[in-house]
């Protein structure tokens, strides 16, 4: 079975129409499961799918008012993607019926192949795919949603096909690829292309990753994996796409259990950990630990923000939060607090009351402060020393203001203002926004409007811990590091 993965593998396949494909077969299309999670011919008439659709059973003339096929075979047209959605003894038998060069692409959405050792199946499948000229996506796995194809795999993708987004993501895990997309649909997160490969016999990540690399309509790639088949191609394809665009490769499989728990979900070998991450990061690619970070990255490096440097200022109200932070940033390799001008601290200085403030880095400003925080802001972006500035914004202090037509126009103030002065100083300003009390009716609904209005403006904002925002500018200055000397 090797020889035959890698005969595949290496082919030169446009894999254009598996993203933008012309017509879509759904095998096991039922007018059943028309509310059930999977009824993909379903999802394609909620996305205003614009091909056609051919639903593929034998029990059925007729299928959400389109006609039904009784196999893929008596399709009239040639057919860019075939989803299978049957029993996986009953793969090799619906494959059989295809004639030659008549299906590009076969998507297998159901499991029960190699990750539970009937590796005969996936051995089946591959002599057809050679037999009949298809490429083969899974088995074991979610399939592909396509912003500007107007296709997906899950019931919400509707809501977001009308929003172009600029991010690539590949994933091992179908899990992973639906829940990158529910994470992102309202943070600021816009997809352009995302593929589920489960256990991956034929199409890889390496071929992919060259793909998403080439596409201009995407300006990052995120990376899901538990093993890599082909690691010299893989490799080679981090370092050449790297240069060009943003990699983030989050491994999955990195302990003893973890690789066990791989074993099973996509039949995978994960490999030394240690090796892996040590090439990766030679090759360019950005690490990533878990589903969170990678979130957080993947809004931060769509392409409309400027990437932070290491020499960070950050604005926090509080000592006690100030310490911490410059404890935690302190830490992080590549991140630096760097010390402001003597001719910056006079301007804080000028601009701040003299009692419990700070004008060294990080910069406290007090309550008062924060009402000046546009021209402390300008002050901060004209140091030499600093190359992006970090804001946090307390969500729960809005619960403070009495009025609601006050709290929104806070909002609006507050967003306003980080949106002007990032074109203003040219240099990045994140915020950080932060909320303490949690599961508070108030306090999530002004989150929510803060989030939605800084998405709105085009504002970079990141949250989480103050040790999870410091990993990730950490990352960045490693990269924006990488694509300098690259470059150099």
């Amino acid at each position: 079975m090797a020889k035959t993965t890698a005969k595949l593998e290496n082919q030169k396949t446009n894999l254009a129409p598996l993203f933008l494909p012309k017509s879509v077969a759904h095998v096991g299309a039922s007018p059943k499961s028309a509310l059930g999670r999977f009824n993909f011919s379903r999802f394609l008439q909620l996305m205003k799918y614009e091909g056609k659709i051919y639903p593929v059973n034998p029990k059925y003339a007729e299928v959400l008012d389109l006609p039904c096929y009784p196999h893929l075979g008596a399709v009239p047209d040639d057919i860019d993607v075939a989803i299978l959605a049957v029993p996986a003894e009953h793969c090799p038998d619906v494959l059989s019926s295809v004639q030659p060069g008549k299906v590009k692409f076969v998507i297998i959405h159901t499991s029960g192949f190699g990750e539970i050792n009937k590796h005969d199946l996936e051995a089946r499948i591959l002599s057809l795919a050679r037999e009949k000229g298809f490429r083969v996506v899974g088995p074991n796995c979610m399939g592909v949603y396509s912003q500007q194809g107007r296709t997906g795999f899950w019931r919400e993708h509707w809501e977001i096909v009308d929003r172009p987004g600029s991010i690539g993501f590949i994933s091992q895990s179908g899990g992973h690829a639906v829940n990158v997309i529910l994470g992102g649909m309202d943070s600021g997160i816009n997809f352009n292309k995302v593929i589920s490969l489960g256990n991956q016999i034929d199409v890889s990540i390496s071929e992919l990753l060259e793909y998403m690399g080439a596409d201009d309509t995407i300006g990052v790639v995120g990376i899901y994996i538990e093993s890599v088949k082909d690691g010299r191609r893989f490799l080679q394809a981090v370092k050449h796409v790297s240069r060009r665009k943003p990699v983030l490769v989050w491994k999955g499989g990195i302990t003893a259990t973890g690789k066990s728990a791989a074993a099973t979900h996509t039949g995978s070998i994960a490999g030394n950990e240690q090796i892996f991450t040590s090439a990766m990061r030679q090759a360019g690619a950005i690490i990533v630990p878990d589903l969170h970070q990678m979130l957080r990255l993947l809004r931060i490096l769509q392409p409309q923000f400027q990437l932070p440097g290491s020499r960070m200022a950050i604005f926090s109200p509080g000592g006690g939060n100030s310490v911490s932070i410059s404890d935690i940033f302190s830490l992080q390799p590549g991140l630096s607090l760097s010390r402001l001008t003597a001719e910056t601290q006079d301007k804080l200085r000028s601009l701040l009351p003299e009692e419990n403030v700070d004008v060294k880095n990080p910069i406290d400003p007090g309550a008062v402060g924060m009402m000046r925080l546009n021209q402390l802001i300008e002050a901060v972006g004209a140091d030499p020393n600093i190359d992006s500035l970090l804001v946090l914004v307390a969500a729960d202090y809005l619960s403070n203001i009495k009025s609601e037509e006050s709290r929104v126009l806070a909002v609006e103030m507050i967003t306003d203002m980080l949106a002007t002065y990032t074109t203003r100083i040219q240099k990045p300003v994140f915020a950080l926004l932060q909320q303490q009390r949690q599961n508070h009716e108030d306090f999530d609904r002004y989150r929510r409007v803060m989030v939605s209005k800084m998405n709105e403006k085009g504002i970079p904002w990141i949250d989480g811990s103050f040790r999870e925002v410091a990993e990730v500018f950490s990352l960045l200055a490693r990269y924006k590091n990488y694509r300098t000397s690259e470059r150099a």
